[in-house]
């Protein structure tokens, strides 16, 4: 996520590299597993997408952010 303040950093911090969506209080990244997982049930809510349509939207999205690329690469070399 492009980040134009310093509220938009995790934990407000301007050094850290990752948004506030994608990190703990701390400003942690946090596990891909979980940020996946909410952002699938996110989508399905949301964006009124089956379970696969999420799975598929959310992991198009997740590889184009630095903080997960190569975990998305990762799971494609895995099937």
């Amino acid at each position: 996520m492009p980040m134009a303040t310093n509220e938009e950093h995790g934990a407000q911090n301007p050094d850290n590299p990752y948004c506030i969506h994608c990190t703990d209080m701390n400003g942690k990244l946090l596990p891909f597993e979980k940020k996946y997982e909410d952002l699938v049930n996110l989508a399905m809510q949301t964006r009124w997408m089956n379970q696969e349509e999420a799975k598929k939207s959310v992991l198009q999205q997740m590889s184009q952010a630095p903080a997960w690329k190569q975990k998305v690469r990762e799971l494609e070399n895995r099937t």
